[in-house]
């Protein structure tokens, strides 16, 4: 069972959903959601958005299920204040994870113990990145980020976007974090770092930041905070469904 090696791993799971076409496989991901994720899934005006939302939820479900003795049907889940899951089966062990989906990829991180958030992105072009960046990047990100052009730029854009995204996942705490308080310097190994401003009270040092491009044409952040524990290694796999 998977959940052994949550001790000394951080596991992020994808998938993904356009590659899900067979009618009875995604009926059997149909039945294993609960009433309230089924109401939410039949709300979707958009096919496309449907699809994603029930494959990041069979993903969630299937992936559980490796690491405790219950079936895709039987997890349970509350909600926090700003609406982030929690596991609610009194018998399972103090396993956390976090949920992303995006266009053409849907993922989740799972570990033991340790607040995590993950946020995923497709690489395509946005508009007006620096006035997104004015309004939720620091001020040097923001100034960073005019300088650059090009695939650099866009790069630059969804890893401040995808980190700052996770953290606030992580946290639990909603859209309306200043998030305009964070500056992130990514590393060459592609882990981060985050320098939080005076009113922020928390510290760097409390939180580890991964990037990762799951495709050509995806980048997926990681927030994991830290228990004082050891650096555990980040392993991560592909579902085909």
């Amino acid at each position: 069972m998977f959940q052994d090696h949550l001790h000394r791993e951080i596991h992020v799971w994808f998938a993904q959903p356009d590659h899900v076409t067979n009618p009875a496989s995604l009926e059997q991901y149909r039945a294993i959601l609960s009433t309230q994720e089924t109401t939410r899934y039949r709300r979707f005006h958009f096919p496309a958005d449907s699809q994603r939302y029930l494959i990041a939820h069979a993903l969630l479900r299937n992936t559980l299920s490796k690491y405790a003795d219950l079936p895709p049907t039987s997890w349970t889940f509350t909600q926090g204040t700003h609406g982030r899951p929690e596991i609610s089966n009194p018998e399972v062990p103090a396993i956390r994870f976090n949920l992303t989906h995006t266009k053409g990829l849907v993922g989740c991180v799972v570990t033991l113990e340790n607040d995590c958030g993950i946020d995923a992105e497709a690489l395509s072009s946005r508009h007006d990145l620096s006035g997104i960046a004015q309004r939720m990047f620091s001020v040097d990100e923001s100034r960073e980020l005019q300088r650059l052009k090009g695939s650099v730029q866009l790069d630059y854009f969804f890893a401040r976007w995808t980190l700052r995204e996770a953290y606030v996942k992580a946290q639990g705490i909603g859209i309306s974090f200043p998030t305009r308080k964070l500056t992130f310097t990514v590393n060459k190994d592609s882990s981060a770092e985050v320098l939080f401003h005076p009113d922020i009270e928390d510290q760097g040092e409390n939180w580890r930041f991964e990037l990762l491009k799951p495709t050509a044409e995806h980048i997926a952040a990681l927030a994991i905070r830290r228990n004082g524990d050891i650096e555990k290694k980040i392993v991560t796999r592909f579902i085909e469904f």
